[in-house]
């Protein structure tokens, strides 16, 4: 056997060429695949970790009609029954962001635009998404500021810039008519283009004046201590509230069009890099026939000098194996120093 293990061996590079070329070929392959896949993984997790810190957060405390109907009427009202909820589970909550938002039309001499109104709490909401660090002039909101920030994206749109003034209007709680002239205090820089050209950032309680919801949020956002532990954290938080009134999702809940998408989109790409496969296969099957049939006279010669068919066979068998095993190793030695690199590195440099 050892004999035949030595022949296989010295046989599988009596054509170098050859054997050198089907292997970088494959290897080409395998790393075409590795990037566009790790790609568009990486894009697909930069814009989830996006919409996450711009938008959902982890957790949400909402109440129980906002999800269905996402009107101002359906708020919350942030109550001592919501903080004893988070006060039981503090071990388990890094922090939690509040969140008024509603829509308004926003209005300069010449423009007029529909926009996303976001009332926040400037602290918490600059360490659930580096808000501070994406401003691009002017300042940052304070707790208690009567200004307002503007998306870059908004800002371009209705020509104004940080001290030009801005009218609001919109309906506030239970009917009320919202109205007010605001001044652009900052402009930041959001990395969600859907959000980049719609959105006004506002503090919490400037905005629940301007919506007449005193002490109401559309949205609580719980962070927990460890992500991994999202479910486990939004299964007890449902099981100390009142689920009448109140209901707790999680990203994936509030993200399921978009996560079914990128599912859809994944299982095409999937398709293809199949197809890739299968014709890496057709390539080294062709390869290994090539190699048996330019040696017939040398398997004729063998065994007219008393090789026996069994031996002939398993010394083929074992050429057979050792190209494909040799590309295997070549494989995971590829995927070993880029699979890894290519998902994180190439989607937040190219994406």
């Amino acid at each position: 056997m050892k004999m035949l293990i030595t022949l296989a061996w010295r046989n599988l590079w009596r054509n170098k060429k050859r054997s050198l070329i089907t292997i970088s070929s494959v290897l080409f392959a395998v790393l075409l695949a590795i990037i566009f896949d790790s790609l568009e993984r990486g894009s697909y997790e930069r814009m989830i970790d996006s919409m996450v810190k711009y938008s959902t957060g982890y957790i949400q405390i909402q109440d129980v009609l906002y999800e269905d109907e996402p009107s101002i009427d359906n708020s919350l009202l942030f109550d001592q029954e919501v903080e004893n909820l988070l006060e039981a589970h503090a071990g388990q909550i890094d922090y939690y962001v509040p969140r008024i938002q509603n829509f308004a039309l926003a209005a300069t001499e010449d423009l007029t635009r529909g926009t996303f109104v976001m009332g926040i709490d400037p602290e918490f909401e600059s360490k659930l998404n580096d808000l501070r660090d994406d401003l691009l002039e002017g300042g940052f909101l304070t707790p208690n500021d009567q200004d307002i920030l503007l998306a870059n994206g908004l800002a371009e749109i209705m020509g104004v810039g940080v001290g030009d003034s801005l009218v609001l209007l919109g309906q506030g709680f239970q009917g009320s008519t919202a109205a007010g002239i605001y001044r652009v205090k900052g402009i930041v820089n959001l990395r969600v283009p859907e959000m980049s050209n719609n959105t006004i950032y506002m503090s919490l309680p400037a905005a629940q004046w301007f919506y007449m919801a005193d002490n109401r949020l559309t949205a609580l956002i719980v962070m927990p201590s460890n992500p991994k532990h999202t479910n486990a954290l939004a299964r007890d938080l449902r099981a100390g509230i009142d689920q009448e009134w109140y209901a707790v999702l999680t990203w994936e809940q509030m993200l399921k069009d978009l996560l079914a998408l990128m599912k859809f989109d994944m299982a095409g790409s999937m398709v293809m890099m199949g197809i890739l496969y299968i014709v890496i296969t057709f390539g080294l099957f062709g390869t290994i026939l090539t190699m048996m049939i330019e040696r017939q006279r040398e398997f004729g010669m063998l065994i007219s000098l008393g090789m026996k068919r069994s031996r002939l066979a398993i010394m083929v068998f074992l050429e057979s194996f050792f190209l494909p095993l040799l590309l295997a190793w070549s494989t995971l030695c590829l995927c070993r120093y880029t699979n890894a690199y290519m998902s994180w590195e190439c989607s937040w440099r190219w994406v």
